[in-house]
């Protein structure tokens, strides 16, 4: 599937790549959050780098988020989310859904602040699954 990144998205991915030394493969802007879709095997390289995120959230004002991309969407989801329990997949009418049970402790967590954490899970499911809807219960 493709998509087409705007050019703010690019300018971020660029100065992400380049102060982090971490490929990215996707990345998604919200009001006051960057969530980061690093390639497979990248995100060890955050504990090295920590302290230049930190630096990068202050200077671009916004909190940033890493996720790590897997090939199997299963991996993805429960390398993404803390506490999952069960991950199901179904197909209905052409569109593809993906469910998931959640420990309560967690279940704020998936979601995130006004829903932006699943929000930007359900967009990089459809850029680099093409699953249409991922439901949290």
């Amino acid at each position: 599937m493709t998509f087409i990144l705007d050019t703010e998205t690019i300018k971020v991915i660029n100065l992400f790549e380049t102060a982090s030394q971490i490929n990215v493969k996707d990345c998604i802007i919200m009001d006051d959050r960057i969530y980061i879709l690093a390639r497979e095997g990248e995100l060890k390289k955050v504990g090295e780098n920590g302290y230049i995120l930190k630096s990068l959230e202050k200077m671009l004002k916004k909190k940033i988020i890493i996720f790590e991309y897997s090939k199997d969407v299963s991996t993805f989801l429960k390398n993404s989310v803390k506490g999952i329990r069960e991950i199901r997949i179904r197909n209905e009418k052409e569109k593809t859904t993906i469910e998931i049970s959640v420990e309560n402790a967690f279940k704020s967590l998936a979601i995130g602040k006004d829903g932006k954490n699943i929000k930007a899970l359900r967009q990089f499911l459809k850029r680099n699954y093409n699953i249409d809807n991922l439901v949290i219960k």
